[in-house]
């Protein structure tokens, strides 16, 4: 049978007895360790405030080729800001190429915004006119926020059930550095996808400490079936008012390997007919270790028989050779896409 990742009512993080938190506690933690994902809903970030920003971000894709070019991110710098064109960002690179491959010739078919904390000085956001889509910048800094909130209170429960300090992994996470990214995944050939070239994304682990996903009603998403190592399953979509929290590779180095992160993917819908691939969209927040912090594995998780498995690296040393890895040669000119 397939493995089901856990859904689970998180009701209980804002006004649960200390049993239901702990209860919550126990199934959240086993599921992020047996499957690197969980799903919850009845979650703290408000219902308004995620339709808000879904509508925003369509808005934002829709916008004129020479208005969103300005905000075009530098995949040079360690963190993406702004907006990366259709095709910039080549994910096959991160967990699919075996050595084989010299030069990048597979793609994702989707463009991307990045934004950051809204104080960041050493990676500033980069912003469309507030005349050419009113309130976009207010949504996005309104729905960061309250993801960030959601993290924090997620890795002390992590961290509780685990029977370490509470703090220890959120201590680390001040949010100075987590983004959010959304995708917009344009309307595409069935035959485009299936030929093996091209992927909306291809299966990859995120680099943070932990992600949020956000539905779209279109599907997609897929997760890895840890009992059947390269088997993806699609991820259901239930509501809006769920999210998905998965398990990113700084968690997996700062637990030398206990908690490992959540390989998953993004392609055509599992039930889809016809030869055209519909258009869907994403809405992602990537909890991430302040930059200067160590995400080499914690005294906690290393015991005195083993060996730590990963090496000393700050978290922006780390961001910086994972994104390098993914960009891996200057783009061409961006290209508008037909909406």
């Amino acid at each position: 049978m397939p493995t089901t990742i856990p859904i689970l009512d998180a009701a209980c993080m804002a006004n649960g007895t200390d049993q239901e938190r702990a209860e919550f506690g126990d199934k959240f933690l086993k599921g992020m360790v047996e499957h690197g994902f969980v799903k919850l809903v009845n979650h703290t970030v408000p219902m308004p405030v995620v339709e808000d920003t879904f509508s925003q971000i369509k808005k934002f894709f829709k916008l004129p080729f020479d208005v969103k070019k300005p905000t075009i991110n530098d995949p040079k710098k360690g963190q993406q800001r702004g907006w990366s064109p259709p095709g910039e960002e080549k994910t096959w690179w991160l967990e699919s190429n075996t050595g084989d491959v010299e030069s990048p010739q597979f793609g994702d078919n989707k463009e991307s915004f990045d934004c950051g904390d809204p104080n960041d000085k050493h990676f500033p956001n980069q912003w469309p006119a507030e005349f050419a889509l009113p309130g976009y910048q207010k949504t996005m800094d309104q729905f960061y926020y309250d993801c960030g909130q959601l993290c924090v209170d997620l890795l002390d429960i992590m961290a509780k059930q685990m029977q370490v300090d509470p703090k220890l992994f959120s201590s680390r996470c001040t949010n100075e550095a987590s983004t959010i990214r959304i995708n917009h995944f344009p309307p595409v050939s069935r035959d485009i996808l299936e030929s093996g070239q091209v992927s909306r994304i291809w299966p990859h682990n995120d680099f943070g400490i932990i992600s949020l996903v956000f539905p779209d009603r279109t599907g997609g998403l897929e997760y890895e079936d840890r009992q059947n190592p390269g088997t993806f399953i699609p991820m259901p979509y239930n509501g809006d008012d769920e999210v998905v929290v998965i398990v990113s590779e700084t968690m997996q180095r700062w637990t030398n390997g206990l908690v490992r992160a959540g390989l998953h993917r993004v392609t055509k819908p599992v039930d889809m007919v016809g030869d055209r691939v519909p258009e869907r969209w994403s809405l992602v927040y990537f909890c991430k270790a302040d930059r200067h912090v160590n995400v080499g594995p914690l005294e906690e998780f290393v015991s005195r028989e083993e060996e730590p498995v990963y090496e000393d690296l700050t978290a922006l040393e780390y961001q910086s050779m994972r994104n390098a890895v993914h960009y891996p040669e200057p783009t061409a000119a961006p290209v508008a896409v037909a909406g």
